[in-house]
């Protein structure tokens, strides 16, 4: 029996029938005649073999009575690995309009709550026998890096033989449902405790945002606050649950090569890549603000020699300025890059756990409401933002992957829009180079592609400006 954390039911709450908590990741596999082609039974074998090194997608969620506390996962009786495998077939001519077709209809999917919530489709009919497999995972089962872990142990040739590090991951055996009543008794004794303990949470609390207020006041650089800082956009519209999606390429060699002219790190590369195309983007439909916009940043936070994981949320958030209000590709890096290294720093101050800890002790019956009742506000625009993209990366260590031998060609993370932010860019290193994947609502980004395009064409700009090399930009599928 594991309990969710309040930053793992945290994606329940903000759900749904215009917003989802569902992560869609997509791993690519390269051309293969039919004879090598994977097939569904395969594909199955594969996950029944390796399911028992990720326990957390045999389990479902097992709310707590009255919504007095967080949920528990527990091992789901009547699980059946058919109900999660899918199989789909593309229209011809299977090109990269027919996959964001088909990503569009699935990404704003609900996930059944009462079963394990993920999902795994192949995908067939892809150009040149390519092959797609596209992963649905409830955001409440882990992050990022979490996810990114399940499916390597699913999947990947070399997971087999790395076992998981002790202690990393939830025990693999049987974690029965003890009954209602029980799950009350132990949830009553957990609020008790934590409530106990928060008069000291409340002293550190008031003591770090203190300390931030502080730096805030003598910092050098301006940064975003933690709250309605960001200017209104039509990024911001976001009030139903239609979506789209595009993705962009960036080669690794010209994000390095930037990296080391200017001495910054790689995602101050990539938030400049985005402030770039978003100011031209938005100028071209004279949507463009006054304000710079604002960037939710997620950033991971593992405990002291944690492990390898496939499950549980670990992160916080910062807010980056994206300077759109500047011209020149090399004065937006600058800026990014000095805003970034003091929203981290005030990040620090405030301490990576502090709102998680306050979050992991308002029940569901609060918590709940409270997230309706913004995202309400969000979907009418009576709200002001809190931001204008969410901006989230992930790395694929180790080199490519490979699938009974076969060569993974591609693999990119997506993350869910949400409600009053239309724009959600996932930034995936795999192999040589980096996916942006944008998803997006249509009212916020009308063509999604045309927004992937002119990234590429915003790091062919900064690598000019700052190395001095021009490099000509991908096109890619702008049908």
């Amino acid at each position: 029996m594991h309990r969710l954390a309040g930053s793992d039911a945290g994606f329940l709450f903000i759900e749904g029938e215009t917003q989802t908590s569902t992560c869609v990741d997509v791993v690519l596999l390269a051309p293969a005649s039919p004879d090598e082609a994977l097939t569904p039974e395969v594909l199955r074998a594969r996950v029944a073999a390796r399911l028992p090194t990720t326990p957390g997608l045999r389990r479902r969620m097992r709310p707590v009575p009255g919504g007095l506390g967080h949920g528990l996962w527990v091992d789901d009786p009547t699980f059946a690995l058919d109900r999660h495998l899918h199989h789909v077939v593309l229209p011809a001519p299977g090109e990269e309009a027919q996959l964001r077709a088909h990503l569009a209809e699935v990404l704003p999917l609900l996930l059944d709550r009462t079963r394990p919530m993920w999902a795994l489709t192949l995908v067939d009919g892809l150009a040149e026998g390519r092959q797609a497999l596209v992963f649905q995972f409830h955001h409440t089962l882990a992050d990022g890096a979490g996810l990114l872990e399940t499916i390597t142990r699913l999947l990947d040739d070399r997971a087999a033989e790395v076992p998981p590090a002790p202690g990393s991951e939830p025990a693999a055996d049987p974690a029965r449902d003890p009954g209602a009543a029980l799950v009350l008794v132990l949830t009553l004794w957990h609020q008790l405790v934590a409530w106990l303990a928060a008069p000291r949470l409340l002293v550190r609390t008031v003591r770090r945002f203190r300390a931030v207020e502080r730096r805030r006041a003598t910092a050098e650089v301006r940064v975003p606050g933690s709250l309605r800082d960001a200017p209104a956009t039509v990024l911001n519209r976001s009030a139903d649950s239609n979506r789209d999606f595009a993705r962009a390429r960036l080669e690794m060699a010209d994000v390095r090569a930037v990296r080391g002219a200017v001495g910054c790190t790689v995602s101050d590369v990539v938030l400049a890549v985005v402030t770039g195309a978003l100011c031209d983007h938005l100028d071209d439909r004279d949507e463009l603000p006054d304000k710079p916009l604002v960037a939710n940043v997620p950033v991971g936070h593992e405990p002291p020699g944690a492990g390898p994981r496939t499950t549980g949320n670990h992160f916080s958030n910062y807010f980056a300025l994206l300077p759109t209000h500047l011209v020149d590709p090399r004065d937006q890096l600058a800026a990014v890059s000095a805003a970034t290294e003091e929203s981290k720093h005030q990040l620090r101050l405030q301490g990576m756990e502090t709102i998680p800890a306050w979050i992991d002790r308002i029940p569901p019956l609060v918590a709940a409401r409270v997230a309706a009742r913004l995202a309400a506000r969000q979907r009418e625009g009576s709200a002001a933002p809190d931001f204008n993209v969410l901006i989230s990366n992930m790395r694929v260590s180790g080199g490519p992957w490979t699938l009974h031998g076969r060569e993974v060609e591609d693999f990119f993370m997506t993350g869910p829009v949400a409600d009053g932010a239309g724009l959600n860019i996932t930034v995936t290193g795999y192999g040589d180079h980096l996916t942006l994947a944008l998803v997006v609502n249509p009212s916020a980004v009308e063509r999604p592609e045309l927004l992937a395009l002119g990234l590429e064409e915003s790091m062919a700009r900064l690598r000019a400006a700052t190395v001095g090399t021009p490099v000509v930009p991908r096109r890619g599928d702008v049908a």
